[in-house]
């Protein structure tokens, strides 16, 4: 034999090694990967059915919803009058309020005074002396006395001092 059918033997030994040592290792993976895709599809075969069921479900409760939405877009137009009283009402209390505010500051003011005046009025009617009943007029009864002096005294003179020649009458 000569040397070169050596060297193609022994290229032809190697060769056919690296290729049993590549067959080796490759058909365990490619087994395993088999396995994995079997594995892969008992598990889509069995939650097909649970997937469907699923959908289904999910089908109705979108069904249903359609028709909540529905009755709520008809409903909305028979309650939108009631909405709008509802809004006018608040409006109205608004206002009602801003009133009651305005009159309770016009009140703190001009209350105090109010009731002063009052007080005093009730103080003189009851530190007034009793006057007989025979000598009620008619007068009396329309212009009572409102002055600190007793009855049957002269005002006191509230004219002012200006000579009466300046005046024109």
């Amino acid at each position: 034999m000569s040397t070169a059918s050596v060297v193609g033997l022994i290229l032809l030994g190697i060769l056919v090694g690296a290729i049993g040592i590549l067959v080796g290792a490759i058909v365990p993976v490619l087994h395993q990967a088999a396995q994995t895709l079997k594995s892969a599809r008992r598990q889509i075969d069995a939650l097909g059915p649970r997937v469907d069921h699923a959908l289904k479900e999910l089908t109705d409760v979108t069904a249903r919803l359609n028709r909540i939405a529905t009755t709520i877009e008809s409903q909305t137009d028979r309650l939108r009058p009631v909405v709008d009283q509802v809004v006018g009402i608040g409006q109205s209390l608004h206002h009602v309020r801003k009133s009651v505010h305005r009159f309770s500051s016009v009140a703190g003011a001009v209350g105090p005074a109010l009731f002063a005046g009052l007080s005093a009025f009730w103080a003189r009617r009851r530190n007034r002396p009793a006057e007989p009943a025979g000598n009620d007029t008619e007068d009396q009864e329309l212009e009572p006395n409102l002055s600190s002096e007793p009855p049957g005294s002269e005002p006191p003179n509230t004219r002012a001092a200006v000579s009466e020649d300046r005046y024109e009458y």
